[in-house]
């Protein structure tokens, strides 16, 4: 009888965490469910608009451009001014442009206001991962972002299937049921969140620290390789929002069948995602992140030969098992790389490299298929996927190697080089 109080009792400890860390996953829960627009935002302006493949992936591209600042700007106001303030802002600021983006119809209004939304969409997201680490003891903070991800799954297998059924009927619903749902999440945290990071108090605090915030982070060279290669991670993920949706219409598949593939991938997460990430905390770090890459590369790939439903049911299954263990990983690592006090910055930083993504992926994605095919881009999503699983290898052949000069992410340990080049900053 021992045993089994003793498992009931290990159970009940793995899922507590902080009222922070609920309240910011409840939240994400509602605003998932109502992510509708992102995911369904290339189909709409083929489809509403009548732009074609490449012009409807460049506008993505320049979307991008709005994530590719706001990393950087969201760890910052995190750290220095706090987290709330700054997810407060981003929510509401993020829920009135959707309003707007949803009855704009010129194509230079549509690219401004979806950039604008793009910035202030992920301006929160430094801040929120900031706040499950100020609230989380180091060794579990891997495994907070695990739950995190896992109920935002549940909430992205509901999301794709309404948004697919909506979206036949009007677009327009798109756009009001993502920003009533972002509304949601911002009043959630305006009344129930506390500041968890105390901000500086003066106006020339807040100058002489931005540039040493900056300095300090930029300094770093765990966090340039982690954020590189998760650059190329991403240019190879992101197709599933633009290059998918479009193959899938080319071989007779409508918005209902990317909607379904994409809730599917939702539900293998939820049913699977809390003991893989389990099986994976075994290892290594970077073992499992050079395993998800494999696996992206393996899934992408199979679309240049496969292109029925059931095809590209099979592609995504496999390609989520990589992205399960991906995620949570790269979050925790640079959380347990950056110090305290830099936890927004670095995170934002982090943000914006794998930005760049946003930016370059939907648009050379777009060029491919547009004058080489799609089979191409999928070969070549394969291959990238292989050098960055490489990539992740050598680099825990690196760490293993500097282990009694540097410190990395383990469960065990905190950082050591962050806070040492902070002493000389």
């Amino acid at each position: 009888m021992q045993p089994l109080t003793k498992r009931f009792a290990d159970l009940f400890e793995n899922w507590r965490f902080s009222r922070p860390f609920w309240l910011l996953s409840i939240g994400s829960f509602i605003n998932r469910v109502g992510r509708f627009v992102i995911p369904f935002f290339a189909l709409y302006l083929t489809s509403a608009r009548h732009l074609t493949v490449s012009e409807a992936t460049l506008v993505i591209s320049l979307i991008g451009l709005g994530s590719l600042f706001s990393g950087v700007c969201g760890g910052m106001l995190a750290d220095i001014f706090g987290r709330r303030v700054t997810i407060l802002i981003s929510l509401f600021m993020g829920a009135a442009i959707l309003l707007i983006l949803g009855f704009v119809s010129h194509i230079a209004l549509i690219v401004g206001f979806a950039v604008l939304y793009a910035f202030f969409n992920d301006l929160a997201s430094p801040a929120i991962s900031a706040t499950i680490a100020d609230t989380t003891p180091p060794q579990k903070i891997a495994q907070a972002y695990s739950l995190r991800y896992w109920i935002n799954n549940i909430a992205s297998a509901i999301g794709p299937v309404l948004a697919g059924l909506l979206a036949p009927i009007s677009y327009l619903l798109l756009f009001l049921g993502d920003a009533l749902t972002t509304l949601c999440f911002g009043l959630l945290i305006w009344l129930g969140l506390s500041e968890t990071h105390r901000p500086r108090k003066t106006v020339n605090e807040v100058h002489m620290e931005r540039p040493k915030h900056l300095r300090v982070t930029l300094a770093d060279p765990w966090l340039w390789s982690y954020a590189l290669l998760g650059f190329l991670f991403e240019c190879v993920y992101m197709q599933c929002l633009t290059a998918i949706p479009l193959d899938m219409q080319a071989h007779g598949l409508g918005p209902l069948a990317y909607g379904s593939i994409n809730g599917m991938s939702a539900i293998e997460v939820v049913l699977v995602s809390l003991p893989v990430t389990a099986f994976c905390q075994r290892f290594f770090p970077n073992t499992s992140l050079s395993i998800a890459a494999l696996l992206l590369g393996i899934g992408m790939g199979l679309f240049s030969v496969l292109h029925t439903y059931t095809g590209f049911l099979l592609g995504v299954a496999i390609w989520t098992l990589g992205e399960i263990p991906y995620f949570p990983t790269s979050i925790a690592v640079i959380a347990n790389i950056s110090p305290a006090q830099l936890r927004g910055t670095y995170q934002g930083v982090f943000q914006t490299i794998r930005s760049l993504s946003v930016v370059a992926a939907p648009a050379f994605g777009g060029l491919i298929i547009q004058h080489w095919g799609a089979s191409i881009l999928w070969r070549s999503c394969f291959v990238i996927g292989l050098l960055v699983a490489v990539g992740y290898f050598a680099l825990g052949r690196i760490y293993r190697n500097h282990r009694g000069r540097v410190g990395l992410t383990t469960s065990e340990s905190e950082p050591v080089l962050p806070a040492e080049v902070l002493k000389k900053g």
